[in-house]
């Protein structure tokens, strides 16, 4: 056999160039928040609601921030399962960072068009394309333990697929939402939070059982 097959490629060194993907990703998304620009005399009055028009582009900025650690959880948790590494899983990770580190572009759209609803479903369609990444990745690898150890839990996988099709599965939601209200779609993304916290308190909980 060749040397040069993707079995010689590092999990370690591909993880760190994930993580490094990730992190310029997720410092991407500060630079969507702009100052805004008022007229030297009429700072004082204009700032306080100039700041609260913003309130959109910093509640975007707070989800998609979570958003993406919330991935990087879920890539870290899936590489630490992960015990090699082949052609078909090597290029599903890099599709998958490639749809991380376009994340930026979607979040700065949506906070410069807050008021659109399509706007809104682009961003959205960007996250569920994140989502069906990743269960992909974990279909793939944990089929018949093809990629993971053969020793692990099936509990494992089952909790990290739950949590990625429940966040998809809200995400999906929020579109009919968003063309009946925006803003409560918006804000009802955080749910995935309160969600993926009942999923693990869930599983904690088969596993004591």
């Amino acid at each position: 056999m060749s040397r040069y097959t993707d079995e010689t490629i590092s999990i370690a060194r591909l993880t760190s160039f994930s993580d490094g993907v990730f992190a310029i990703a997720v410092t991407l998304l500060v630079f969507n928040l702009k100052v805004p620009h008022i007229a030297a005399n009429l700072v004082h009055e204009q700032l306080p609601s100039a700041m609260l028009g913003m309130l959109p582009n910093f509640s975007t900025y707070i989800i998609s921030f979570l958003l993406v650690a919330t991935y990087w959880t879920f890539h870290h948790r899936m590489m630490n399962l992960v015990e090699r590494i082949d052609t078909p899983f090597l290029w599903m990770n890099i599709y998958y960072l490639l749809v991380i580190s376009f994340i930026p572009f979607p979040s700065a759209f949506f906070g410069s068009y807050s008021h659109e609803t399509f706007s809104f479903v682009f961003y959205v369609c960007c996250m569920i394309t994140v989502n069906l990444m990743s269960m992909i990745m974990v279909v793939y690898a944990s089929y018949k333990s093809r990629l993971i150890k053969k020793d692990l839990p099936p509990a494992i996988v089952k909790y990290l697929f739950y949590r990625l099709f429940a966040a998809f599965s809200v995400f999906i939601l929020a579109i009919p939402l968003a063309f009946y209200q925006l803003r409560w779609a918006l804000y009802y993304l955080f749910i995935l939070f309160p969600v993926n916290w009942a999923i693990k308190k869930y599983f904690r909980r088969y596993e004591e059982g």
